[in-house]
């Protein structure tokens, strides 16, 4: 293959991806097809099979770029902006961070996350993808907990156990959705209240 080619097509496939994502978040995965996926993205039905396969796969590709930031093969968990918040030794500054990165995701993430969860119980495929997020991002929350709980004493109540099980259930784009998306909120307001209420959740009061 040529890289005039190699060129177009990933182009081609850049232009479906932004197109699904679009698609995906305004109106649903199950009312998406791949003709109006084509027809926004420019291309023939048959390039968005050859460039990125079915719409189970395009939805799973467009939520693991809304969640990294790129399509670059780097785990979060190698991420500059994760290991930052990781490595930070403050345990107030660390849960800072922890609500920047909550809230840099669910601006990503959120309308398609909304999608994967409402056709999860409808297509298997969507079903499995809803799954290993929930999974994936319940190991991403063990791992900050465990962290956490390295570096200082925690409220009375609280272990890593569940404080992850807290940074889970808080941490979902689904909670930045209804926050910022329904309620109104700007994503600063949102971050700052989320940065003061893992502190107040999990940090003892000074003494």
């Amino acid at each position: 293959m040529t890289q005039v080619k190699r060129m177009a097509r990933g182009g081609a496939r850049q232009a479906i991806l932004d197109a699904a994502g679009r698609l995906y978040a305004e109106q649903g995965f199950l009312a998406t097809s791949i003709e109006q996926i084509a027809a926004a993205a420019g291309v023939a039905r048959p390039t968005v099979f050859t460039a990125t396969g079915g719409k189970a796969a395009i939805l799973k590709e467009v939520v693991d770029i809304a969640l990294s930031g790129d399509d670059d093969p780097v785990p979060v968990r190698e991420r500059p902006w994760f290991v930052e918040m990781m490595d930070e030794p403050d345990p107030h500054r660390m849960l800072a961070l922890h609500a920047r990165n909550i809230t840099t995701m669910g601006r990503r993430v959120a309308a398609v996350y909304s999608a994967v969860e409402a056709a999860s119980t409808a297509d298997p495929d969507v079903g499995a993808l809803w799954e290993s997020l929930q999974a994936q991002r319940l190991a991403g929350s063990r791992m900050v907990a465990e962290r956490l709980a390295g570096k200082t004493a925690l409220r009375e109540g609280y272990d890593a156990d569940a404080v992850a099980d807290v940074l889970w259930s808080v941490g979902s784009p689904m909670v930045y959705r209804k926050t910022v998306t329904e309620r109104g909120w700007s994503p600063e307001r949102y971050e700052r209240w989320m940065a003061d209420l893992l502190r107040r959740l999990f940090l003892p009061d000074p003494a």
